[in-house]
């Protein structure tokens, strides 16, 4: 009588691993259209195997009679893990406009697929049963971190965000960081980034009271870019030449740019 293998679990997780006790040459798999399969005998990889019915003894040297035991491994082709990610220190940011140095903590999640099952396995996953979010995540994060540390101070200085308006460059930064950790991981690991989210950035508070203070005292007075002359930080026109200024108002508690409609500053809260 044909022994069937076949995967009965959810397609929620990235790897499933089965044991097989007892496998003989009329053992056959089937692999679902959801999922490849890895065979391990004795420790060893053998075969990566697409969707399909395979019998065993075609796949597997054995004698006749012979009875085996094989670990099965099934990689979802689609299912999508979203792990979180948060620096573990502050890191030290250069304020390119006002030229003072601030600690900024930042956090959020990423989401991961499986792209190479056999280094996915091979480097990732071991002797584990399953590969769970918080296994990967652990083993992830360090390597999320130190991209999006090195992409969000390189941003910050060659775009010239000031420090009261970096959370408004949360999405920007997070699409440069998307392509560049995918490809590392991806040759790395055999795994996919497919999107990363800034939730939260949090300031050292001594910081941004200094800066605060300085940004407020640089908004004091702003300059016409046509003719050079002092105007009023919300000035909508220049006095001297007419031209019209940035339709966008700075907070004069903390400096922060908003926009000309902006009832109350998207920074501190301060009301306009």
């Amino acid at each position: 009588m044909e022994e069937v293998i076949k995967f009965t679990g959810t397609n929620e997780k990235l790897f499933t691993r089965s044991v097989i006790e007892n496998v003989t040459e009329k053992t056959t798999l089937i692999v679902p259209e959801t999922h490849n399969a890895i065979l391990i005998l004795d420790g060893e990889m053998l075969q990566t195997l697409p969707k399909g019915r395979y019998y065993l003894r075609n796949l597997v040297e054995m004698k006749k009679d012979e009875k085996l035991s094989l670990e099965v491994i099934f990689v979802s082709k689609t299912a999508k893990l979203k792990l979180l990610w948060g620096t573990p220190n502050k890191i030290t940011i250069e304020d390119p406009i006002l030229h003072e140095s601030y600690k900024m903590g930042m956090s959020g999640d990423f989401e991961v697929q499986v792209s190479d099952p056999r280094k996915c396995f091979l480097y990732l996953v071991g002797s584990e049963d399953v590969l769970t979010a918080d296994a990967l995540q652990d083993r992830l994060m360090s390597k999320v971190v130190s991209v999006v540390e090195t992409e969000v101070a390189k941003f910050i200085s060659e775009k010239k965000v000031l420090y009261s308006n970096v959370y408004q460059y949360k999405q920007e930064i997070a699409k440069k960081v998307v392509p560049i950790l995918s490809s590392s991981f991806s040759s790395s690991y055999g795994i996919t980034v497919f999107s990363l989210n800034i939730a939260n950035i949090i300031f050292d508070e001594k910081d941004l009271e200094s800066l605060n203070s300085k940004n407020r005292t640089s908004v004091k007075k702003a300059l016409c870019p046509v003719c050079n002359t002092e105007l009023e930080p919300n000035a909508k026109f220049c006095f001297n030449c007419g031209t019209k200024i940035s339709e966008k108002k700075n907070c004069a508690k903390c400096g922060a740019e908003n926009s000309a409609e902006a009832k109350f500053c998207s920074m501190c809260g301060e009301k306009f």
